[in-house]
């Protein structure tokens, strides 16, 4: 009788690990690194987006001359590239594969270079196959983010820049739709005082007291929401520094407009 093996995404995780660990063995060639350094085609680069990574310089192309917005399309390079460097690294050269995998077994994981996962994709008509391309990936992160922008702007937030937000786009909606991105879309709503000047809390909880705060039935017009988070190496993610990271991407692609 055969024997199934369940993993969980966090025993992927371990096995990288391992495998990083202990891929040097010395007299090995190439000192026994694992490279996934292959020979490809260098894509062409379409006159007027010399700004943006080759790889997706002609999807992009692609779909600005469809009509899409080219400040969404700004943001959603610069959500890839804070979710995966546009598919530079070790990091995500081993662990972009594995996490695809698992996927295909019917594993929840975010995959590819927007690392979104399979259940958010098909809702826009896409596959794990789809997320692991250029033209893809970008697609679905600009669909996400034009979905969570709508959202934010039907909630309340304005076009001016955010209220708690350092060098950010400039944009409350368009920051909060980064945050959404990040954190997930039911995040999307108006923020209210609380009894500790320093806490906002949705609002729609406004007369109730939450985990010892009372939730005042005063909204901060476009006030984000900071959440912090421990990524899975460890790192300190918050929403402010995701955004910041984003809207400071977003200042490369000057060759489009």
């Amino acid at each position: 009788m055969s024997k199934i093996i369940k993993l969980t995404e966090s025993d992927l995780i371990h096995i990288i690990h391992k495998v990083l660990n202990e891929q040097s063995v010395i007299g090995a060639p190439n000192n026994g690194v694992i490279s996934s350094n292959t020979t490809k085609p260098s894509p062409v680069t379409p006159k007027g987006f010399e700004c943006v990574p080759k790889l997706f310089s002609a999807p992009v192309a692609n779909l600005k001359s469809k009509g899409y917005n080219p400040l969404f399309l700004k943001t959603a390079l610069g959500v890839i590239g804070r979710e995966s460097s546009f598919g530079s690294g070790d990091r995500f050269d081993y662990l972009n594969p594995l996490k695809t995998l698992w996927a295909n077994l019917g594993g929840s994981t975010s995959v590819g270079y927007g690392q979104i996962k399979p259940e958010t994709a098909e809702k826009y008509g896409m596959d794990v196959d789809d997320l692991n391309t250029a033209l893809g990936s970008i697609t679905t992160v600009y669909n996400i983010l034009m979905d969570n922008f709508k959202k934010a702007r039907q909630v309340g937030f304005s076009g001016s820049p955010s209220v708690n937000v350092k060098n950010g786009t400039g944009n409350a909606a368009l920051d909060m739709a980064i945050v959404a991105y990040n954190a997930g879309a039911g995040k999307i709503v108006k923020y209210c005082e609380t009894s500790d000047p320093k806490i906002k809390k949705d609002c729609k909880n406004a007369g109730k007291v939450i985990n010892g705060l009372t939730v005042k039935n005063k909204p901060v017009a476009d006030y984000i929401p900071n959440f912090k988070t421990n990524r899975w190496d460890g790192v300190e993610i918050s929403s402010h520094g995701y955004v910041q990271e984003v809207a400071n991407k977003i200042k490369n692609y000057t060759c489009f407009s």
